[in-house]
């Protein structure tokens, strides 16, 4: 600000604009939705908040400040998208974890915001601990989409490294760190190929391929890949529009958006209180529609 306007806002004059949007946040995660969205994409981010400990010290103005620690938090956050392409975030919540009382408590409130069983095709998640029984409390019966994404992701933290009969036998010498990152390299790409059509027996085909081609070097990454591997096609079953289907199958939007989330993290630091970071959900996710409807006006 001062680099900007040649003026310096005073901490007071700080906590007034957070207070007003704080407001403003409250009121837009608790309004229900006049059309709730057929696709619901969850995820958490973990965040570093600062939290009172109890103790004080005295500043360099002589003022007793509370002394602050860092604590670890994570936040649950929903984003809604319809037919035509458009997305909007729809609710946010700050737990101490990513578990099934936390979820529980966080599917409730979409709840009342009007995401139902009756109004929701389907959920996507990257299959987050706990999430499983919130959903069956709260929106039993909707298809629960697992991001394929996060599938072939994972894969690297399953290889082994192992060398398939005709690569070498007992005895041969361990893989070098490029002969490693080129296998990790490779059973990524392949498995990316499975996710490159939306045609539901055109993705088992290339997924047994997959199988057939990796599973003899590197069964513990193979078996994890194939761990749940239905759900991954949960949004073939939805009518969608197919221009718009590729927004449906993982949580990638979701992603963009904790990214931005990530790059204001590391400018602060430390999110400094609970009703800073619900100040700071709510800007980003105001300005991330903003841009949206502007992109879709200049296409229109």
């Amino acid at each position: 600000m001062q680099l900007s306007l040649g003026e310096v806002l005073s901490l007071a004059a700080c906590n007034r604009i957070v207070l007003g949007l704080e407001e403003r946040a409250h009121a837009f995660k608790t309004a229900r939705l006049e059309a709730p969205p057929p696709i619901v994409l969850v995820d958490g981010l973990w965040l570093k908040l600062a939290v009172p400990s109890g103790a004080w010290q005295e500043d360099a103005s002589g003022r007793q400040r509370p002394v602050q620690r860092k604590q670890p938090r994570v936040m649950l956050t929903a984003l809604g998208i319809w037919p035509a392409g458009h997305w909007e975030m729809l609710a946010w919540h700050l737990a101490t974890q990513e578990d099934a009382a936390s979820w529980g408590t966080f599917v409730g409130t979409l709840y009342t915001k009007g995401v139902t069983e009756h109004t929701t095709e389907l959920i996507v998640s990257d299959g987050s601990q706990g999430l499983a029984k919130a959903l069956y409390v709260h929106l039993y019966g909707v298809p629960h989409q697992r991001c394929l994404f996060h599938k072939i992701k994972n894969l690297a933290d399953h290889l082994q490294y192992g060398a398939s009969r005709s690569e070498g036998g007992e005895g041969a010498a361990p893989p070098s760190r490029q002969a490693k990152q080129e296998r990790k390299r490779a059973i990524l790409a392949d498995a990316s190929q499975i996710d490159a059509t939306d045609v539901d027996s055109e993705i088992r085909e290339r997924a047994q391929v997959f199988r057939d081609t990796w599973e003899e070097r590197e069964p513990q990454a193979v078996a994890a890949f194939f761990h749940a591997f239905e759900q991954t096609l949960c949004s073939l079953t939805v009518a969608f529009p197919r221009a718009h289907v590729s927004l449906i199958r993982t949580t990638n939007l979701l992603e963009r958006f904790h990214k931005e989330i990530r790059r204001k993290q590391r400018d602060i630091g430390m999110l400094q209180s609970e009703a800073g970071s619900d100040v700071l959900w709510y800007m980003v996710a105001r300005r991330e529609t903003a841009k949206q409807q502007a992109l879709c006006r200049g296409k229109s």
